[in-house]
């Protein structure tokens, strides 16, 4: 005999299985070859304890008489008890349909496909349409005013012209349209161009030449005056007097007075660079007979210009100290250009400024 329950082999004669100890009937009937779930209808093998699709007992533990291990499991206890006759499989009855025009008259049924008739949904459209009407403004109406405030703003602008670009553009167009269309510019535009046309050009006045040759009288004077003003740079006291400052002031602590004492020696060197650019600007007559005396004059006042350009230099390092900073901290860079210019000016200016001063012939 085979326990219902647990599907173990139990000798014949006993009432209770050994393995499950669940009561035997007498006339409980053998499991059929195939069962199906009282829940979902899945067919179910005699092995099966419960439906592996949705977890329900199978209905061979559910017996009249069920053992107190599977009700303490809850195996049953949500589920009512079966006898055996409840227990015969039973295939899902599906009931046949008619024919075909069943089918379709089904699926026409309004009441079943919940298709909403025609005149149902005219009324309802029509009344989202009054509502959107009464809800919103008229999209053309918003437009048009948008559109008539823009050219009324742009209009305003062109009349008043706030910033006053207005004739620049006006004159722009003009003068575009009489070089591209010279024929539809008009009978007034053509009237002047004929009348500016008939007009005599005026020609620019022309201021004469003058000759800037200078005769041996004029260049002699020109010359003699050059050479005086270099020699008297040398010989007064202002080469001298811009020896003194610097020596008394390119140490001094102060960068104002410092300032204030160069000013003599950068002074002296603007006037000899004049000296010498005149000297070049000076025109001589062919075969004049002091071209000679031009260019001596002229090397006296570059040797002179060497002297005050070391001084100028080295008053360019000084003045380069920072207030609050001591030169005397400089001191020998502040006198390496001197060191440097040396006395090769100064000797060839006393070797040859005697015997190139200009003289009459």
């Amino acid at each position: 005999m085979i326990c219902p329950q647990c599907h173990a082999t139990i000798e014949d004669g006993s009432s209770v299985c050994p393995l499950c100890h669940a009561r035997i009937e007498d006339e409980a009937p053998r499991p059929s070859a195939f069962l199906f779930c009282d829940g979902c209808g899945a067919r179910l093998s005699p092995q099966d304890r419960t439906c592996p699709k949705c977890g329900r007992p199978a209905p061979s533990i559910l017996s009249t008489t069920f053992s107190a291990s599977d009700l303490a499991a809850g195996k049953t206890a949500s589920f009512p008890r079966l006898t055996h006759a409840s227990k015969e499989p039973e295939v899902p009855h599906v009931p046949a349909l008619s024919n075909a025009r069943s089918v379709l008259d089904d699926a026409l049924d309004p009441s079943a496909t919940h298709v909403l008739d025609a005149r149902d949904i005219s009324a309802s459209s029509a009344g989202r349409s009054d509502e959107r009407r009464r809800r919103r403004p008229r999209a053309g109406v918003v437009i048009a005013i948008v559109a008539a405030v823009l050219i009324a703003g742009a209009v305003g602008f062109v009349a008043f012209d706030p910033f006053g670009v207005m004739p620049g553009i006006m004159a722009s167009i003009q003068e575009s349209a009489r070089e591209m269309f010279p024929s539809r510019v008009g009978t007034q535009v053509k009237q002047e161009d004929a009348d500016a046309a008939d007009e005599p050009e005026e020609q620019p006045a022309t201021e004469p030449i003058e000759d800037a040759t200078l005769s041996d009288e004029a260049a002699y004077e020109k010359l003699h005056q050059a050479y005086e003003a270099v020699v008297s740079i040398n010989d007064g006291d202002r080469f001298a007097d811009a020896i003194t400052a610097f020596n008394a002031s390119y140490l001094d602590p102060s960068l104002d007075n410092r300032k204030e004492a160069s000013a003599g020696a950068y002074a002296l060197r603007d006037e000899l660079q004049d000296i010498m650019d005149e000297l070049d600007a000076l025109q001589l007559i062919d075969g004049s007979a002091y071209a000679d005396d031009r260019d001596n004059v002229r090397q006296l006042a570059e040797w002179m210009y060497e002297r005050v350009d070391a001084i100028c230099a080295s008053w360019d390092v000084s003045l380069a100290v920072p207030e609050g900073e001591y030169p005397s901290n400089y001191q020998d860079e502040i006198l390496a250009p001197m060191r440097e210019a040396g006395s090769s000016a100064l000797d060839n200016y006393y070797a040859h400024v005697g015997e190139w001063e200009p003289q009459q012939p």
